[in-house]
């Protein structure tokens, strides 16, 4: 892969955009990323981090492809960065975003496609397409207003105005805003957590929201035990049930569970 470095070597995946000058996404990077994420699916990673060589995550979409390329032939080229979104959404593993200086525009779209953001003090997001007539493309604005609400997602799409990592944390769409010498190993030390932790139980989560999103409470609540229940028949489980049992007994703090199942192991067990 020319612009993407993907790393599947050992229990946390990354992949690393590098295009010089900001990680703009070309159209072969596009067809890159999805085949990345592809990869990752295929994996017995249990986590994946995504994150940018240089002083930029992502400054969006390479616009320098798009002039003068009939609408017919451009949708499909443009497409297919969406399609990696969604697969990237549809992943049973945690993902994470590790944002340092400008993320904007598709940029912005693939760190709100994972399931946490992480980012440095001095990260800026943005969504910039209407400064070039357009808006965006990969579903950001409502994606956004989901977790922040339809008028400050209009205020971000209408003005293009960047917002700090500490207003997005504000507005809860960053987990966490670390310093800016800090954003690699506070990145590595989460993603070695979540790689350690119950991936079964992760799986589970992702599928329960995914529901709520598409069907609302009434389809979650309907969906929630079909989900939940066949984890109590993991090995995983009940061993750490045995284990906080006989802790809670001894008047002992829970104990740190050992978690061996990968999440293809899950199949096994859901509905």
């Amino acid at each position: 892969m020319q612009f993407i470095k993907l790393d599947l070597s050992n229990a946390i995946a990354s992949i690393k955009l590098q295009h010089a000058g900001g990680n703009r996404i070309n159209f072969q990077m596009r067809e890159e990323i999805f085949n990345a994420v592809e990869s990752v699916a295929k994996s017995d990673a249990r986590v994946l981090v995504i994150k940018g060589d240089g002083e930029d995550f992502c400054l969006g979409g390479d616009v320098r492809d798009w002039p003068d390329v009939p609408v017919d032939k451009l949708r499909p080229r443009v497409e297919v960065f969406a399609n990696a979104l969604d697969r990237l959404e549809q992943l049973d593993i945690p993902t994470i975003a590790s944002v340092q200086g400008g993320c904007a525009g598709g940029g912005f779209e693939l760190a709100l496609a994972c399931d946490m953001i992480i980012a440095s003090r001095s990260a800026r997001f943005s969504f910039p397409e209407a400064l070039i007539g357009i808006m965006t493309l990969q579903g950001g604005v409502y994606n956004i207003a989901e977790r922040i609400g339809r008028t400050k997602a209009v205020e971000l799409a209408f003005l293009s105005d960047p917002a700090p990592a500490e207003q997005l944390a504000h507005w809860n769409v960053v987990n966490r805003v670390v310093d800016d010498e800090a954003l690699i190993p506070e990145t590595d030390g989460l993603a070695q957590r979540l790689a350690t932790g119950p991936a079964m139980v992760y799986a589970a989560t992702k599928e329960l929201l995914r529901i709520w999103q598409s069907e609302g409470v009434r389809g979650a609540r309907k969906a929630l035990y079909d989900i939940s229940m066949p984890l109590f028949g993991t090995d995983d489980t009940q061993r750490a049930l045995h284990n906080v049992a006989a802790a809670v007994n001894a008047g002992q703090p829970f104990p740190r569970a050992i978690f061996s199942a990968g999440p293809k192991d899950r199949s096994s067990t859901s509905r």
